[in-house]
């Protein structure tokens, strides 16, 4: 399978699919701010409830919120920045 880009007819530079780089950018942002989101909840959970509770329903529920809160907090900062 060949990767072939489309080239402009009048200047000969080949042209960028807008598209795929704000996918890229917003899938990265999420996973990253989904693994931060995991930590801070997994440091607020021992912070909140104490040693040794990692493993009670309300820490995990803390594990998930956290995590999906920074992960859309993620995709609204990548999507924001600018890329190269």
């Amino acid at each position: 399978m060949t990767n072939t880009t489309k080239i402009c007819p009048t200047c000969g530079q080949p042209l960028r699919r807008f598209s795929d780089k704000l996918i890229k950018r917003s899938v990265v942002g999420g996973v990253l701010g989904t693994i931060a989101g995991i930590l801070f909840g997994i440091w607020f959970s021992v912070w909140w409830f104490g040693e040794g509770m990692h493993s009670t329903p309300m820490a995990i529920i803390h594990y998930f919120s956290w995590g999906a809160l920074f992960g859309f907090a993620g995709i609204i900062v990548a999507l924001l920045l600018k890329g190269k």
